[in-house]
C-alpha cells in the first residue's frame, strides 16, 4: 500500500491547516534522508516512508484524540528520527514536546532538526528512559508515546513513570498487541495503569497496526522505573 504526501490532508481532515504542517513534514523527511549518510535513524526508506513514518504517526495522534484532548506536556520515548515525536510537535506547535533519546548522536541530530524546522516547542533529553523516569520529567506528562521500542511489559516501565495521574500512554503495536496486553497484566497493576482499549489503525494507513491506549490512574510506586537495563533483562 503506497501513500503520497498529497494523500495525507484527505486522510486526516481533522488536522487543520495542512498548508502549514504538510511542508514541514516533507522538510523533516528530507532532513532524515540527508542524515542517513552519517546517522542511522530509521530502516524505512523509499516509497514506504510516507505511509510507515508519517501516516502512522498521524494516525496515532488521531486515535489518541478519541480518548483525550490533553497533549501538554507530551513525551516520546526512544524517538529515533522523531517518529512520532517531531510529527506531533509539528501538528501541535503549542504543546511542549520532550524527545527522550538515549543515543547521543541521534539526540544531537534531533536538536538540529528541531532548530531547522523552527520548532520552539521541542526539547531533547539525551537519557535512557529509566533515568528520565527518575528526573524532572517524572509524573508530568499528559501523553507519552513510544514506537518500536520494546515489548509491552518492558515498555510500560519506560513510559508510565513519565505520565501524570490521569495521563495517557499511546503505544503503537502490531497484530500481536492483544497478546502483549494479556502478558502485561502484572506490569499494568504495578505501575498503577489501566488498559482502556486496543484500537486498530485504519486499513488505508496500516493493515496490522494497533494502538494500545493505557490510562495512568494513580501515582506510580517509587521503586519504578528500576535502574537502567533491568526492565529489559527482567520485564515485569
Amino acid at each position: 500500500m503506497k501513500l503520497s504526501w498529497e494523500d495525507l490532508p484527505g486522510l486526516f481532515p481533522s488536522f487543520a491547516n495542512p498548508e502549514r504542517w504538510l511542508p514541514l513534514l516533507q522538510r523533516h523527511a528530507t532532513l532524515v534522508e540527508q542524515a542517513a549518510k552519517h546517522t542511522r535513524v530509521t530502516s524505512v526508506t523509499g516509497a514506504n516512508v510516507v505511509r510507515r513514518q508519517y501516516a502512522e504517526s498521524l494516525e496515532l495522534l488521531r486515535i489518541t484524540r478519541c480518548f483525550t484532548d490533553a497533549c501538554e506536556p507530551y513525551a516520546d520515548v526512544g524517538t529515533g528520527g522523531g517518529y512520532p515525536g517531531l510529527v506531533v510537535a509539528i501538528l501541535i506547535p503549542a504543546a511542549p514536546v520532550t524527545l527522550v533519546e538515549p543515543l547521543q548522536k541521534r539526540a544531537r541530530l534531533l536538536e538540529t532538526m528541531a532548530a531547522e524546522l523552527e520548532l520552539v516547542n521541542v526539547r531533547v533529553l539525551a537519557e535512557r528512559a529509566e533515568d528520565a523516569g527518575r528526573g524532572a520529567l517524572r509524573g508530568s506528562c499528559a501523553l507519552v508515546t513510544a514506537r518500536a521500542v520494546a515489548e509491552l511489559r518492558e515498555l510500560l516501565e519506560y513510559t508510565a513513570p513519565l505520565a501524570r495521574t490521569g495521563g495517557w500512554l499511546a503505544l503503537p503495536k502490531g497484530s500481536g498487541a492483544e497478546a502483549e496486553v494479556e502478558e502485561a497484566a502484572r506490569a499494568l497493576g504495578e505501575l498503577n495503569c489501566v488498559h482502556r482499549a486496543t484500537v486498530p489503525m485504519r486499513p488505508e494507513v496500516s493493515d496490522s497496526g494497533m494502538v494500545v491506549m493505557v490510562e495512568k490512574v494513580g501515582p506510580g510506586l517509587e521503586k519504578y522505573p528500576r535502574r537502567a537495563g533491568l526492565p529489559g533483562k527482567r520485564p515485569l
